[in-house]
């Protein structure tokens, strides 16, 4: 089957799910403003005297990350607090993925939320177990990604101008993003065998990798090409957002909603990636 033919199947199985994007962008915008209060609250409260004189349109700077880093201890107390609201996020997100894994690869194309809550509630342990079965991975990621960059880092560290710095940067970066994307590969396939196939988390993994054996190349570069759209439409995205006048109150609403499209979006793209990686698994698996 050619690569037109899984983007189109993928790209039209999102499409016809569109709405759990919708679903997925409400439940967001649910805990957004759910966690707003406190935040806001907890950084006002600690960083009030780092406000300009002059109340500006935007209660924050964008160098407000740069002020707490080097400011680390005035959130010391509150550690309980963020890493608890942390832990919370990162169950929520795994709830959503389960949901979301769940419909994609559901043979009926109609949505509801009730049947996205069901997923998500029906594989929330069997994602977790597929997160914690994912950290032996993660750790020769790692391993392999300190072996590549060796000689980069050897390099850079004896050059005399910073013209190998920048490249063995830009040449790391690189190493990462790959080796990352292939490991993401490995979770999404395991993920859709465990679900589509009724199996277990270990002999999901084991069947991932023996199809990603004789197919990985292939699957691979579908999940690449798929990467550089959503980096070249994001970095239009941001082309585009430049434009409004973030000094006045119409443009930075066109700047919150523009944002919040941006997430529907984001979450359409990571439908489509599923739906490519399901259609190509399907095709390619009796092989």
């Amino acid at each position: 089957m050619s690569l037109k033919t899984h983007l189109n199947s993928g790209i039209n199985r999102s499409l016809s799910r569109l709405r759990l994007s919708v679903y997925i962008w409400l439940v967001l915008l649910f805990l957004a403003l759910v966690a707003l209060a406190p935040i806001n609250s907890l950084l006002r409260s600690n960083l009030g005297h780092f406000y300009l004189p002059e109340k500006p349109l935007m209660p924050f700077e964008f160098n407000l990350v740069e002020v707490i880093l080097a400011n680390q201890q005035i959130l010391t107390p509150y550690a309980g607090f963020l890493l608890t609201l942390m832990l919370l996020a990162c169950l929520i997100f795994i709830f959503l993925s389960a949901g979301l894994f769940g419909r994609m690869l559901s043979p009926d194309p109609v949505v509801t939320f009730r049947e996205f809550l069901a997923d998500g509630a029906r594989h929330f342990w069997k994602f977790i177990l597929s997160l914690l079965a994912f950290l032996p991975f993660l750790a020769v990621f790692l391993i392999l990604f300190q072996f590549l960059a060796a000689p980069l880092n050897w390099w850079s560290g004896r050059a005399v101008t910073e013209w190998p710095v920048i490249i063995a940067s830009n040449l790391r970066l690189l190493i990462l993003i790959l080796l990352w994307t292939a490991l993401k590969l490995l979770l999404d396939l395991a993920r859709i065998i465990m679900l589509s196939g009724s199996k277990k988390v270990i002999p999901a993994y084991v069947s991932a990798l023996l199809f990603l054996k004789h197919n990985f190349f292939g699957l691979w570069g579908l999940y690449l090409l798929l990467g550089l759209m959503v980096i070249s439409i994001s970095a239009f995205w941001l082309f585009l957002l430049r434009l409004f006048p973030a000094g006045t109150t119409p443009g930075v609403l066109a700047l919150i909603i523009a944002g919040q499209v941006y997430i529907i979006f984001r979450v359409l793209a990571r439908q489509v990636f599923i739906g490519v990686e399901y259609s190509y698994y399907l095709k390619r698996k009796g092989s």
